[in-house]
């Protein structure tokens, strides 16, 4: 059997009943969706003129970019895997609240970690400070302590939350 019979053997008793519910007398208003602006909106300044945009909110979403765990203008050493994410999440924190939203708010943190087998329970000791309840979905990718961007940096966080 082809498509064409076996669509011409369908009837259309179903959809008759369909039509009625949606005629004009019985249909309900649907209240129109809110419209989503701005459809990017920067938070805060970028970090040492970086091209990379630091925080954007996007309607009820905020997008927060890598936060490295150790700035040199922010700290002359840079310090343990715990210094460092608790570092980063505050800095991620100033910026979600700038941008309308918090901590609690976090959907889902990416994380990048140097050496996850000796920093990995220092990283999950200060994050569940920030998060000591209903914590966020959270994945993590490993590399090289040469490979984060600059020396000294172990840990760099980003994430994705919603605002109220």
């Amino acid at each position: 059997m082809n498509r064409l019979e076996i669509l011409s053997g369908l009837t259309l008793l179903p959809l008759a009943g369909a039509a009625a519910l949606s005629s004009p007398s019985n249909a309900t208003k649907v209240p129109e969706a809110e419209e989503w602006l701005p459809k990017k909106q920067l938070i805060g300044a970028s970090r040492n003129g970086s091209l990379i945009s630091k925080c954007l909110r996007s309607g009820h979403l905020i997008f927060v970019a890598g936060i490295g765990g150790w700035y040199e203008a922010d700290r002359a050493i840079p310090g343990d895997a715990k210094v460092q994410v608790r570092s980063a999440l505050a800095s991620m924190k100033e910026s979600l609240e700038e941008g309308g939203s918090n901590m609690s708010n976090v959907l889902q943190i990416f994380m990048t970690i140097a050496e996850p087998e000796k920093n990995l329970g220092l990283i999950n000791e200060a994050f569940h400070e920030f998060f000591p309840e209903n914590p966020p979905v959270r994945s993590f990718s490993s590399s090289k302590v040469t490979q984060m961007g600059r020396d000294g940096i172990l840990v760099q966080v980003g994430c994705i939350a919603y605002v109220d």
